[in-house]
C-alpha cells in the first residue's frame, strides 16, 4: 500500500479551508497482480473489543481491478450532530464507491493500513486514535507509533490498548460477468467499464 494526501496539492488558502472545516483526505494505492478480480470493500469496527463488519458496496457495483496499480480516494466531511461523511471515490473516473457516516472525535485520523493480517481481506484505511504514551507535558496520542507498528488493525486492541475504531479492508474474489435475472450491473474498471440495466 502507498499513501498520498492530495490537500497538499491544493493552494494554500484551500489547505487552510480544509483544516478549518475539519476536512481530511487520503489517497490509498494498492499495489499486485490482481488479473481482473473483483474487490469487496468492508467495514470492520472494533468497540469494546468486539468486532462487527458491514459490506460497504452494493452488490450490482462489480469493482475490477483490471491493472497492477488501483488508487482509491476517500474524503471526511463533518456534517451534523457530531458526525462525519466519509465518502470512497474512484479517481480514474469519479465513480462513488460507497459513503460511510462515522461519529467525530478530536482524538481520531483517517490513517495508514501498512501491515496485513493473515486473512484474504488486506487493510486500506482505518479511523483510529494512536498509541497513547506519557510524555514531560503528559498524556498524548502517537499516531506515527501505530501507524508504523507492524502490527494488523485487527490486533490493535491487543498490542496497544485501542478501541472504539474501524477500518476498511479490500477482499478480491473471481469476478462474473451480468447474469440474465440482473437488474443493474455496474463494472467499475481502468477498463470496459459501464453500467448495464434491464427492463
Amino acid at each position: 500500500m502507498e499513501y498520498d494526501n492530495k490537500a497538499l496539492s491544493l493552494p494554500e488558502v484551500m489547505q487552510q479551508y480544509f483544516r478549518i472545516k475539519g476536512v481530511q483526505c487520503i489517497s490509498a494505492t494498492m499495489k499486485g497482480d490482481f488479473n481482473g478480480k473483483r474487490g469487496k470493500i468492508k467495514r470492520i469496527s472494533c468497540h469494546n473489543g468486539e468486532f462487527s463488519e458491514k459490506e460497504m458496496m452494493s452488490e450490482f457495483i462489480h469493482f475490477v481491478l483490471t491493472d497492477s496499480v488501483e488508487t482509491l480516494d476517500f474524503m471526511a466531511v463533518p456534517i451534523d450532530n457530531g458526525k462525519m461523511l466519509l465518502e470512497c471515490v474512484y479517481p480514474v473516473n469519479g465513480q462513488p464507491m460507497f459513503s460511510d457516516t462515522l461519529d467525530i472525535d478530536k482524538n481520531k485520523i483517517l490513517m495508514e493500513t501498512y501491515t496485513a493480517d493473515d486473512d484474504a481481506a488486506f487493510p486500506i484505511l482505518a479511523y483510529s486514535s494512536g498509541i497513547k504514551i506519557d510524555s514531560e507535558i503528559g498524556a498524548m496520542i502517537w499516531f506515527c507509533g501505530l501507524r508504523d507498528s507492524g502490527v494488523a488493525p485487527r490486533k490493535w486492541r491487543d498490542e496497544h490498548g485501542i478501541d472504539d475504531y474501524v477500518y476498511y479492508t479490500v477482499t478480491l474474489e473471481e469476478d462474473t460477468p451480468p447474469g440474465d435475472n440482473d437488474p443493474v450491473y455496474m463494472k467499475v474498471a481502468k477498463e470496459g467499464g459501464g453500467a448495464f440495466h434491464r427492463h
